[in-house]
């Protein structure tokens, strides 16, 4: 006597009704993986995406922060070397430790990936100079920059704080009686 429950199919021989499809239970689990995979994808992207941002934020704030010393740095070497002090030995120290800590500063920015803005002799740009006066001058084109009176700082595409320059014009005709 043969026992129902013990039958072996051949694999030709159609699915009973009561079995259940495997591979269509196989392919919606593959597709939740599939989901899975590219929604942690897609997280880690925009957590790597978000992590970026806040490290420029706060490399930009810390460079608005320390921008002014800079100046400040710069001013006191400009100083330093306009002086009809210039050249004595203690000035010249301090105009050393200046220049040295000016110098740190500059290899600090660098190290952070800030560029400095420092235009001079190049054509004026409002995305990235402020200009501060007009000067009449027939010895440059219109619209260059002459004069740096505050150097700039970008950090990749992001202007932290624009060049503050003063910007060639044509010599404007004498006035006719």
């Amino acid at each position: 006597m043969e026992d129902s429950k013990h039958k072996i199919k051949h694999p030709t021989q159609e699915p009973d009704a009561t079995t259940p499809d495997k591979s269509a239970e196989l392919a919606a689990l593959t597709d939740k993986w599939k989901r899975a995979l590219a929604e942690a994808e897609n997280a880690r992207k925009r957590a790597d995406a978000a992590r970026l941002e806040g490290r420029e934020l706060g490399v930009t704030l810390a460079v608005e922060a320390l921008a002014p010393a800079y100046d400040h740095i710069c001013l006191a070497i400009e100083a330093a070397h306009a002086s009809h002090k210039a050249g004595n030995p203690v000035v010249d120290a301090y105009l050393e430790g200046l220049n040295r800590t000016k110098s740190a500063f500059e290899t600090g920015l660098k190290a952070l990936g800030i560029r400095e803005i420092a235009p001079k002799d190049t054509p004026f740009d409002p995305a990235l100079h402020e200009a501060m006066q007009m000067q009449e001058t027939n010895t440059s084109e219109p619209g260059v920059v002459l004069i740096l009176h505050r150097p700039g700082f970008a950090l990749g595409r992001r202007l932290i704080r624009p060049a503050h320059v003063t910007v060639s014009a044509s010599p404007s005709e004498p006035a006719k009686e």
